[in-house]
């Protein structure tokens, strides 16, 4: 990447980067909360799952955002259900490739975060396959 591009200001990165931070960030968090990654970025036709993370005897399947604001509305608006189906068929072609899995329990979180200083929001188990 050009080293001009890579300090512009933060209102004036890509959303590619933008997205790219976040991920990085809220691994951080997950990692402090001693999760293990499994994967970034994972990625099959139809879908993408930022963060695949592990805690004892469960897999996260972990959608990050990064807003300035938080609150149950930007959850709403921010994952639609359109997106939660993309994950949640996504998630299944990463536990065929992974029998080790088998027996861990699935989970499906949502780790927002808000901005420069203001505090991560996980939100564990925020949706689940109908």
């Amino acid at each position: 990447m050009n080293a001009a591009l890579s300090r512009r200001p933060e209102n004036m990165k890509s959303t590619a980067e933008k997205g790219r931070q976040g991920e990085k960030e809220a691994e951080i968090f997950l990692q402090k909360a001693g999760y293990s990654i499994i994967e970034r970025n994972y990625r099959r036709t139809g879908g993408e799952i930022d963060l695949i993370v592990r805690k004892n005897d469960e897999i996260i399947f972990a959608e990050v955002k990064k807003w300035s604001t938080f609150n149950e509305e930007s959850m709403e608006q921010g994952i639609p259900r359109s997106k939660m189906r993309r994950i949640l068929k996504t998630s299944r072609a990463f536990l065929m490739e992974h029998p080790e899995f088998d027996d861990f329990h699935i989970r499906y979180d949502i780790v927002f975060l808000p901005g420069a200083g203001k505090e991560a929001h996980h939100i564990k188990d925020a949706f689940r396959e109908e």
